[in-house]
């Protein structure tokens, strides 16, 4: 047992999914924010001392922090009740769509063999049939039958996002050596695979230069073996105190060429990841076509636009009904249709109508304490002021409007090829909605000077205040969809 100081409960059961429009999962929960894995890249560790420093906390990696059971099973208890401060979390769960879970610890580290929080996590979900979508490197799984039989078990779909920065065991040892090694773990997901409620992508995260593209096609076929659905490309980020560590600073220098400084570190480029992206897919085309590589956050028109954490298209029918209807997947995909013309965007267009999507009767800023249902940044801080709206115009506004009534603020805005339109000083809207382009790159002279001076001087990143006029694209194309949901799992 490493945990010296034992268990401090957290009393949060479950938070609104922060990347929810781009990978159709609503709420996000954890059993453990604290992890004795120990991976030298963890990033977690630095988001995980974060979150206590600013609650006033000491971070100590002894203290084992956990899920409080008792609150868990008091909120599934009430998923019905009418009158509360988490509707959206509630109403996700009455409708059993999928929960992530393991996004600030192993969900199966070795302790719980003693805490049995993650044991009790599965035990309550799977009676309430809730699907889960769960990021693990399998430790307690790999060796435990009664925990790989809590997954065998489940009674509903369960996707596995299992952690895979190399398939060489040797090689994983040097940078994970308290984790199952990778031939444990696509042992175990091969068998686990054989059952029809599970199914596995890999997280390629970090996408490490110098250890996973070592052997791109030994490592695609290693996955492939494994039953493996896909993969999704994450960055390496080496900031905080790991940007000081002796070991980084060796690793940076040996791959410096793959590597980029950054206020706080370094990642990796951009380049360099769309070369593994490209050429990973490129080789598991030549063994299975359905095997999808995603991630790469916004670059939607540029690479597969699947998206999400892996690609929903080739699964089941019981896996789909677990993803909300709103993402922004099929908005985009539209879009991608006809990307190499200029295109002008209306919501009562390309968007959702309200009678045609599953949506919440409410949400409320303050559900978990935090912005994220309100925010599409993902603000974990605690929000300033309680406000509630109802669902149809909450999704407008986080996917296409923004919280300001003169200005877009919104997962639209911030997304790499879009840009919002002006006429005269005004940003322009068409039924009280902003309008926006889309403009692939040999258009960007159309952009205001200061936007296309930032774009041309570096092609990674998108000008927060870059605009087009109203009189140079209002013949652009327009891009429509009948209604709703109806071209939502469209394989591409």
């Amino acid at each position: 047992m490493y945990y010296k100081y034992y268990r401090k409960k957290f009393d949060v059961a479950f938070a609104p999914g922060s990347r929810m429009l781009s990978n159709g999962i609503p709420i996000k929960t954890d059993t453990y924010q604290s992890c004795t894995n120990f991976c030298k890249y963890c990033y977690a560790e630095e988001m995980r001392q974060y979150t206590l420093k600013r609650n006033y906390i000491e971070p100590n990696r002894k203290v084992a922090r956990m899920m409080n059971i008792s609150r868990l099973v008091n909120f599934m208890n009430t998923l019905d009740k009418k009158n509360t401060s988490a509707p959206f979390m509630r109403w996700a769960l009455r409708n059993k769509y999928f929960a992530e879970v393991g996004t600030t610890g192993e969900t199966f580290q070795n302790e719980d063999l003693f805490f049995r929080t993650s044991y009790n996590f599965f035990t309550i979900m799977s009676a309430f049939q809730i699907p889960i979508f769960v990021n693990t490197k399998l430790n307690l799984i790999c060796k435990n039958e009664e925990y790989k039989k809590l997954l065998i078990n489940h009674s509903a779909p369960i996707i596995l996002c299992l952690t895979m920065i190399t398939h060489d065991d040797k090689l994983s040892r040097k940078y994970e050596p308290l984790s199952p090694s990778p031939s444990e773990r696509l042992k175990t997901v091969k068998e686990l695979n054989a059952y029809p409620h599970i199914v596995t992508t890999v997280y390629t995260a970090p996408f490490m230069p110098g250890v996973t593209d070592v052997d791109p096609e030994g490592y695609i076929l290693a996955l492939l073996e494994a039953g493996i659905k896909g993969a999704h490309v994450r960055d390496f980020y080496i900031q905080g105190s790991l940007a000081n560590d002796s070991f980084w600073k060796d690793y940076i220098r040996d791959n410096k060429s793959k590597m980029e400084p950054f206020p706080g570190g370094y990642h990796t480029k951009y380049s360099a990841r769309k070369e593994f992206y490209l050429q990973i897919q490129e080789i598991a085309n030549k063994y299975d076509s359905s095997f999808k590589v995603v991630g790469m956050k916004s670059k939607w028109f540029e690479l597969n636009p699947c998206h999400g954490k892996m690609s929903y298209d080739e699964l089941p029918e019981s896996f789909k009904k677990g993803i909300t209807d709103w993402t922004a997947i099929p908005i985009l995909r539209k879009i991608v249709e006809e990307k190499d013309k200029p295109q002008l965007l209306f919501w009562d267009e390309i968007g959702y109508k309200a009678d045609k999507i599953n949506l919440p009767d409410k949400v409320r800023t303050n559900e978990s304490r935090t912005n994220n249902v309100m925010e599409i940044k993902g603000n974990f801080d605690m929000p300033n002021v309680e406000y509630e709206m109802n669902g149809y115009d909450w999704i407008t506004t986080i996917m296409w409007d923004g919280w300001s009534k003169d200005k877009p603020i919104s997962f639209m805005k911030y997304l790499d090829y879009i840009f919002p339109v002006k006429d005269g000083d005004d940003y322009y809207k068409v039924n009280n909605h902003f309008v926006y382009t889309y403009l692939p790159k040999e258009y960007w002279h159309l952009l205001n000077h200061s936007a296309q001076q930032t774009l041309f001087k570096c092609n990674d990143f998108k000008s927060k205040d870059g605009y087009v006029l109203l009189k140079d694209v209002k013949d652009f194309y327009i891009p429509k969809r009948a209604g709703g949901i109806e071209d939502k799992w469209i394989k591409n």
